[in-house]
């Protein structure tokens, strides 16, 4: 089956790569839309809030002001205590703030032209008076820039028949507050506090009922509630949002990439499945044939034996020996596959016999001396004389051995190999650990090749497969035995000086060893 990797019609399982970006593109935009709508209504909402604060606080703060002067007035009126100073500052602060929502006031010029010019003239002269500046204050204020709320321009300029006056006379909170606060100026500002000044003013503060005044406090307090409430909303929104594209994303992208990849991963296991049948039946036929590779070559070899008792003439002796020389080397070929089909198939199994070391090490090695010489090469055997016998199967065990000591022999042109095996035991038990150490004066192997050195059908080098011959299976099975005997084979090697490989088992003390060594106590 064919791919193509740079085309626009690539699959992710049965998902073409490009039906599945535009399903990430639509997603992209049903979430990315909403939310910069949103987020430019949230903008614009919020900067609202916050204008509609700004004038609902000054708008509030100026009648309060205006209320306090009237508290003033009554005190004077009925000749009780009175702050002169601290009425005159209320008086200013009103006059401040009612002169900030005129300045801010987008009509303001059209509310002047209608204001009658004595009254105008009035109020900019008492404005000054004051020490207001009414841009600076309503900049301070953040009322200059901002639109004045519909609902609070309502009650500042509009007509409406809340703001009737009696006989139909129609009035503004802005014209009603100006008349107040000029009539305030003759009592706070000017000092006068006769009769005729405070029934002025209190004629001027009935122009403004009680029931508007709530209805001020109302509007205000409704609009001060909004603007608290319009974040919640917004917050509210852009969740309802987030929520929708996330359910759309699910149901148009995640949901079937989901299942895709469940449908590729079930597939997947059970070509894994089928891969592990097809390894197992590979490995199944390895063993059969070479069990059955094995019964014919018993007999070739016997037959080669039993060639060897004839008297026959010298140069057909010399075809025997070669004769038993290929028997050999193609036994130990067939053995080297039987054994590596068992470790793949999980069905080695490790017997638990006497060993003695040292004739065992002997025998395993017999062949590397007469190699080793043929090379020139010096080979030594060390074994301490009293090491105990141990348990554990031989011919495993050999197998391991035979494997390191003729790779060091094979892939050593100049120098030695030396091999020393000891057994550790523990103290106070019957556990030991026996070691073999293999270290030769060969090339060594790169620190690359020493992690893939165990891996089956892998030389360090793979020209010494045609130099030295061999499969490359023979450390892989030699690491098979010694991993299904709960031991390991590690390896030290330097490039140019030479390679320690060593077999570490942990085994236990034969019974005869176990005697030998109570005597020996006792006789201490």
């Amino acid at each position: 089956m064919s791919s193509n990797n740079g085309g626009t019609d690539a699959k992710v399982g049965s998902i073409h790569q490009s039906h599945l970006r535009r399903r990430l593109f639509a997603t992209i935009a049903v979430l990315l839309v909403p939310m910069f709508v949103a987020s430019v209504a949230s903008v614009y909402f919020h900067q609202s809030a916050a204008a509609t604060t700004r004038y609902v606080l000054t708008m509030g703060q100026m009648v309060e002001a205006v209320s306090k002067l009237k508290g003033y007035a009554a005190q004077l009126e009925t000749s009780r205590g009175y702050d002169a100073a601290e009425a005159q500052e209320t008086y200013v602060r009103a006059f401040g703030y009612y002169s900030a929502l005129r300045a801010a006031d987008p009509d303001g010029d059209e509310i002047e032209e209608d204001t009658e010019a004595v009254t105008r003239q009035a109020l900019n002269e008492r404005t000054r008076e004051a020490g207001v500046d009414p841009i600076a204050l309503g900049t301070e204020l953040g009322l200059l820039g901002n639109e004045m709320p519909e609902i609070l321009e309502d009650i500042w300029e509009e007509e409406e028949e809340t703001w009737e006056a009696g006989a139909g006379e129609e009035v503004s909170l802005e014209n009603v507050i100006g008349t107040i606060l000029l009539a305030a100026a003759e009592i706070f500002a000017d000092g006068k506090t006769d009769p005729s000044s405070l029934e002025v003013f209190w004629a001027e503060v009935n122009t403004l009922s009680s029931e508007q005044i709530d209805h001020v406090n109302a509007v205000l307090t409704q609009q001060s509630q909004t603007a608290g409430e319009l974040p919640v909303f917004l917050s509210v929104l852009v969740f309802v949002i987030a929520l929708f594209a996330a359910v759309f994303a699910w149901f148009t992208v995640a949901r079937p990439l989901v299942a895709e990849i469940l449908r590729i991963q079930s597939e997947l296991q059970e070509e894994a499945q089928a891969a592990r049948a097809s390894d197992m039946a590979k490995t199944q036929f390895l063993a059969t044939i070479s069990h059955e590779l094995r019964t014919p070559m018993n007999g070739v070899i016997g037959a080669a034996q039993l060639l060897e008792l004839v008297d026959l003439p010298e140069e057909d002796r010399e075809l025997i020996d070669i004769l038993n020389s290929c028997a050999d080397s193609q036994m130990a070929l067939i053995e080297e596959i039987l054994t590596f089909g068992e470790i793949e198939a999980g069905a080695l199994r490790m017997k638990s016999e006497p060993i003695e070391v040292k004739g065992f090490m002997k025998n395993a090695t017999s062949f590397a001396t007469i190699l080793a010489q043929k090379k020139d090469l010096s080979f030594h055997l060390e074994v301490p004389e009293n090491t105990p016998e141990i348990l554990g199967d031989a011919k495993r065990l050999q197998q391991v051995v035979v494997n390191l000591v003729g790779n060091a022999v094979k892939f050593t042109d100049a120098g030695s190999v030396h091999v020393s095996a000891t057994v550790v035991q523990a103290e106070g038990t019957e556990d030991a650990v026996f070691s073999v150490a293999v270290t030769d004066t060969g090339a060594g192997i790169a620190p690359a090749d020493q992690a893939k050195i165990f891996e089956r059908f892998v030389q360090a080098d793979s020209s010494s497969i045609r130099k030295a011959g061999g499969t490359g299976l023979g450390l892989s099975i030699a690491q098979g035995i010694a991993q299904e005997a709960n031991g390991d084979i590690t390896l030290e090697s330097e490039v140019g000086k030479g390679s320690t490989f060593t077999l570490t088992i942990p085994t236990k003390l034969s019974t005869a060893s176990n005697g030998a060594s109570q005597n020996k106590r006792n006789a201490a």
